[in-house]
């Protein structure tokens, strides 16, 4: 097959599926090439698109209908606002849209769009190469045990709960370091930390930035990986982490209990409340908010040995692109 790989390239996360799902295709012999959603030219019979699901990306997949043979990669955060009469609605019941989770495929099924079949995000899972002389120089320079977070600034994701979480963990651990690889935006992070007056805390401000080499290194040098989000599609970081043999803490809910089995391969920790959050006439997002208190205490545990036993090889083998990716090919 020919295939043309289509998504917003300026999105860090789009980007980089776009990129692992060519590389994983090309393996199988396949030829893809990837585009800008703006390119004016996609020759390509066959059309995958990568990306979230709301009104205008529907409406722009009719460009390539009835035309082309199109599959849509579908991932949303919460319920999408879709006109039920709509030429939207139309486009999604027209062609094959594969979730990225369970948890996507609900989210679409409730505002009635159908859902092909769900395929999980995945990532190469031998691969665990690392920047050296950078993991070297922060092994260094960085004291242990190190608690990461891996994530945009959004409101959904969290942030300000990670770095409260972060000074409730210091004062229990006063030797733990804290990395957030993340960047401008809706928590002002430099502000907020030095109000919570916290040390041994890094702020990267280089989310997008960096090569993936040095992220691995943030991964293999990190003790335990916190996930503060409210809700997600699926969260690649999750297992990024698991991929280095990372505990993961994250909160009870989809999509994170179907990536993080609680007691194995990270800490689950109860959803307290949902609320319904309108975002930018888009989306309906369901905040699933939890304790900050059992957000500390769960990465308390597990940097103390807390827990029953660890065992990564499963969820490994789970996410593991060459067994995921491959199984997209079978919607054209």
């Amino acid at each position: 097959m020919k295939i043309g790989i289509v998504t917003h390239l300026q999105v860090v996360s789009h980007n980089v599926v776009a990129n692992r799902l060519a590389e994983n295709f090309t393996k199988l012999g396949h030829e893809c090439k990837i585009y800008n959603y703006e390119d004016p030219k996609i020759p390509e019979q066959d059309i995958l698109f990568v990306g979230t699901v709301f009104a205008e990306n529907l409406s722009y997949l009719s460009r390539f209908l009835p035309e082309r043979n199109l599959v849509f990669y579908a991932t949303v955060e919460g319920f999408p606002i879709i006109d039920p009469e709509g030429m939207e609605k139309k486009v999604a019941e027209s062609i094959p849209i594969v979730t990225v989770s369970n948890y996507v495929k609900m989210c679409l099924e409730t505002v009635g769009i159908p859902v092909a079949g769900v395929v999980y995000h995945g990532i190469d899972m031998k691969n665990t190469e690392y920047d050296h002389n950078y993991y070297e120089y922060l092994r260094h320079n960085i004291r242990e045990p190190v608690v990461l977070c891996v994530s945009g600034n959004t409101e959904r994701k969290g942030l300000d709960r990670f770095l409260i979480a972060s000074k409730l963990v210091s004062g229990e651990i006063r030797d733990a370091y804290f990395i957030l690889h993340s960047g401008d935006g809706f928590v002002k992070i430099p502000n907020m930390a030095q109000n919570l007056e916290l040390e041994n805390f890094w702020y990267t401000n280089a989310f997008g930035m960096l090569p993936w080499t040095k992220i691995n290194s943030l991964y293999k040098l990190c003790t335990v990986y916190v996930q503060p989000s409210y809700c997600g599609g699926f969260e690649l970081p999750i297992i990024e982490a698991l991929r280095f043999d990372k505990p993961v803490v994250a909160v009870d809910v989809e999509p994170y209990n179907e990536i993080v089995e609680n007691g194995k391969t990270g800490i689950l920790i109860p959803c307290k409340k949902v609320v319904q959050t309108r975002y930018m006439d888009r989306f309906m997002f369901p905040m699933h908010t939890y304790s900050i208190n059992a957000l500390a205490e769960a990465v308390i545990n597990l940097i103390r040995g807390k827990r029953d036993y660890l065992f990564f090889e499963e969820a490994k083998e789970k996410f593991d692109a060459s067994r995921t990716y491959p199984k997209i090919l079978d919607y054209f």
